[in-house]
């Protein structure tokens, strides 16, 4: 999966369920839920780490949707 279908699984994640950036920072091990804005607003890519577990939460949240 690019960033950027990462960026918009997360946003449509977040908007249909409850999931917020603390959630978000927590699953991916960021510092904090600024980090995870920045990151949805394009600020930066996540490391290959990050990555791995934006993907994991995704497949985990997105059969939800």
């Amino acid at each position: 999966m690019t960033q950027e279908e990462i960026r918009i699984r997360l946003k449509i994640i977040k908007i249909t369920s409850d999931i917020d950036n603390n959630y978000i920072a927590e699953y991916l091990g960021m510092r904090n839920v600024r980090s995870v804005a920045n990151y949805l607003h394009c600020d930066y890519d996540l490391s290959d780490e990050k990555r791995s577990k934006a993907e994991e939460l995704i497949s985990d949240l997105w059969t939800e949707i």
